[in-house]
């Protein structure tokens, strides 16, 4: 069993085979993406649907960053919530938004289907409170249905107790349109298919600088340069100097993952994926053999702290203590791009460059939604990806960004204990 710092659950669960070949010399594209991340790919994928010649340009691996090393949650909706979401455009606007969301989870739960279903490890999502407020979460289920057509199930105490045996939780709500997967194995097979429909993929193969030409744009690398009409930025938090514009506008943000070891246990007893609705909880899945996926913390931190495996198993035991206590094979952080609107940035410039980057905290849809739209706009025209103009790029704030995001983290998880104390002083 190798260490728990040597690889992720998914990377050992994969074949990867040998790396893609590097850039070399000069090439010429009508589109150059630069991030093999999934919504590199999937733009990738789609501009070579739509009779584009594409090359994508990735650092290192395809999906070695955060589209291979998340929750492997998939469902409808942003990082922001949709409230907020209503107060900053209006009803109509969030509508339109959360529609383009649900876009995005139909177009991966269609990929796998029709290529390989066994990428999908579950179905449905449930979200359980920590504190008894059966009125106020059966209000908001209304609410989400009446304003949005998103239609979730009620489930008492009780109901939620006989899935989630933890005396943690009261009531829940299930998302019968979510699910989950394994998605490291969901990029490579998006990478697979760009590649079979014409797609040039190059790893190890660093964007150093993109330049504006006569004829378009250049994107050189350390052995070569490709010059094409557009080009696509989505790297994300890794790399927020080649596109300066959308690289101030994020902030790195750290979360963590762990993977038991095989078990017989009695306290998860559901197929679908689990959070808590804490404002800053835990989610959570069993994945093959038995194994729990556990996950949690928000942290501007970007190195891996130290007795991570240990720290994941405590948060675990404190939600499900009779597990026991079961090894940790796996454990790893994950870096994600957040902006201070907590909106992913999809647009233009009107000049051929194109960003669809900070997909944190609510990616594997929406990754999927940004790169179908800019493939749209670059083949056809389309201009529905500026329904998104009103989240442009918005300086997050440098160092200073860091440490706010940071203490409203901690503000989130006081608000939550206060929240928990009052309902155990109920009861």
């Amino acid at each position: 069993m190798p260490s728990v710092h040597d690889k992720t659950w998914y990377e050992a669960t994969v074949d990867r085979g040998a790396a893609r070949p590097q850039l070399s010399g000069t090439v010429e594209a009508d589109a150059c993406v630069i991030g093999g991340g999934l919504a590199g790919l999937t733009a990738a994928l789609e501009l070579v649907r739509r009779g584009k010649k594409t090359i994508l340009l990735e650092a290192q691996r395809v999906a070695w960053a955060a589209s291979g090393r998340n929750g492997g949650f998939v469902s409808n909706g942003f990082a922001e919530g949709l409230d907020e979401i209503t107060r900053k455009v209006g009803l109509e606007a969030a509508r339109h938004l959360y529609r383009l969301s649900c876009f995005g989870t139909e177009f991966v739960r269609r990929e796998i289907a029709v290529t390989d279903p066994t990428i999908k490890m579950g179905d449905g999502w449930i979200g359980a409170r920590r504190f008894n407020d059966a009125d106020g979460l059966k209000a908001y289920r209304d609410h989400l249905a009446r304003d949005f057509g998103d239609e979730r199930q009620f489930c008492t105490t009780e109901e939620t107790r006989a899935k989630l045996a933890t005396a943690r939780y009261y009531q829940s709500l299930v998302d019968t349109t979510a699910f989950h997967m394994h998605p490291l194995r969901y990029a490579l097979m998006i990478a697979a298919k760009a590649e079979a429909a014409g797609a040039k993929i190059h790893e190890n193969s660093a964007a150093a600088n993109v330049s504006r030409q006569a004829s378009g744009w250049e994107v050189k690398t350390g052995s070569g340069r490709v010059k094409a009409a557009h080009v696509i930025h989505t790297v994300s938090s890794l790399d927020r100097t080649l596109h300066p514009g959308t690289g101030r506008a994020i902030l790195p943000v750290a979360t963590y993952v762990a993977v038991t070891e095989p078990l017989q246990q009695e306290s998860i007893r559901t197929r679908s994926a689990a959070s808590d609705q804490r404002r800053a909880g835990n989610y959570y899945r069993l994945v093959d053999d038995g194994r729990i996926l556990w996950g949690g913390a928000i942290t501007t931190r970007v190195s891996e702290p130290g007795h991570l495996a240990e720290r994941m198993k405590r948060d675990m035991l404190s939600v499900y203590p009779r597990l026991g206590n079961p090894h940790i094979d796996y454990a790893w952080a994950g870096l994600m791009g957040y902006t201070r609107h907590f909106m992913p940035l999809i647009g233009g410039d009107g000049q051929g460059q194109w960003w669809a980057t900070a997909f944190g905290g609510h990616g594997m849809n929406t990754t999927a939604m940004g790169g179908i739209l800019l493939a749209r706009a670059i083949a056809a025209g389309d201009d529905e990806y500026r329904r998104f103009a009103p989240y442009a790029p918005v300086w997050a704030g440098g160092p200073f960004g860091r440490i706010g995001v940071q203490a409203g983290y901690w503000w989130m998880q006081a608000r939550d204990l206060i929240d928990e104390a009052k309902s155990r002083r109920a009861a």
